[in-house]
């Protein structure tokens, strides 16, 4: 999980204000305006093409010190076609589940906002939403389902959801919610607040660093982001490993935890280092030819791998339990639940 900084920059006639985020260093805001040596020493006219084509996408990092091959009007032709044709695509995509009920007020600017504290689900809600679409939920004892609902509701109190598609679910707050408790059931502190915002788009977004490209989801600020096609896809099979709702979450507890440095719990903060300590080695036993228990794209970065961890931890704990069985029983202490005690061993059923 990168150490962000973030620059609030001014437009030419002072009416503008976007923000640009700088990796490197704790996280901290500066004001650059016009007339600046750090604004000179940028690409302005980088930055001014690329606000005004992003302008619907809150939170998306934008870093100026990596050239890139695209002129400006290039880029924003670019990301004119990409807007268009994910409002094609949309549009003509079917709804995944159910709407919501039409209680709560809801603001239409250029994305549909739900104030978590004005949701008001009831328990029964939650619960038939889970049992449908969380098989986690379904493997709880009546006692730890009670808790789960409970930290449900108040997850969900405690965000904002930003819906960048017309219509909103009220299936959207309640599964990412859920996704972080299940995440953290074990965890005396799991609201996550240093992540007030949680932005759902209908399918990928863009990303402009280190390259142009689609995200699944990415932690950003003070937001978590998040394809909902692929937060679904995640749990539609919780066999495969592949969870973006679990791995996004799992950046954002660790930020929480190690950069913020504030609402931590204590437990999984003092037992991260013997995940670090056998995770390190399970990350070079990995880059060993016949080892491909994890992904490619966990072999980028530790971050990576510990986010990748979850997934597999969650998803495949008896693979994991048996090809690293040091790390599992980490992973165990550290997050306070065992998932093989619910997930039948592979061959037994």
């Amino acid at each position: 999980m990168p150490f962000d900084t973030t620059y609030y920059y001014k437009s030419a006639d002072g009416n503008t204000t976007w923000q640009v985020i700088k990796p490197g260093g704790k996280n901290k805001t500066i004001t650059v305006k016009e007339g600046d040596s750090m604004y000179e020493s940028l690409n302005t006219q980088f930055i001014d093409s690329v606000v005004t084509a992003a302008v619907q996408q809150p939170q998306t990092e934008i870093y100026t010190e990596k050239k890139t091959d695209y002129t400006p009007f290039v880029f924003i032709a670019f990301v004119c076609i990409f807007a268009t044709l994910s409002y094609i695509r949309n549009r003509r995509s079917a709804a995944y589940i159910a709407p919501a009920a039409g209680k709560t007020k809801i603001e239409h600017t250029a994305y549909l906002t739900y104030y978590g504290d004005s949701l008001n689900f009831s328990d029964d809600e939650i619960t038939v939403v889970l049992q449908k679409y969380f098989p986690y939920f379904n493997k709880l004892s009546l006692l730890d389902k009670e808790k789960f609902i409970n930290r449900t509701q108040l997850f969900i109190a405690d965000k904002i959801f930003k819906i960048h598609c017309d219509p909103g679910y009220k299936e959207m707050p309640i599964l990412i919610s859920a996704s972080a408790v299940q995440l953290t059931l074990g965890l005396k502190k799991y609201l996550l607040p240093n992540f007030k915002f949680i932005h759902v788009y209908p399918q990928e977004f863009l990303g402009v660093h280190p390259t142009l490209r689609f995200l699944e989801g990415n932690v950003s600020g003070h937001a978590i982001n998040l394809s909902w096609k692929h937060f679904l896809d995640g749990y539609k099979d919780p066999t495969n490993g592949q969870n973006v709702g679990l791995h996004e979450l799992a950046h954002a507890l660790y930020y929480q935890t190690f950069v913020v440095e504030e609402n931590v719990d204590r437990n999984f903060r003092d037992t991260f280092d013997q995940f670090s300590e056998y995770g390190n080695k399970a990350f070079e036993q990995e880059n060993i030819p016949g080892f491909q228990l994890y992904s490619d794209y966990a072999m980028k970065s530790f971050q990576e791998f510990w986010a990748e961890s979850m997934e597999i931890f969650f998803e495949k704990p008896w693979q994991l339990k048996e090809t690293y069985p040091s790390l599992y029983g980490t992973l165990v202490v550290l997050l306070n639940q065992d998932p093989s005690h619910t997930i039948p061993k592979p061959g037994t059923v």
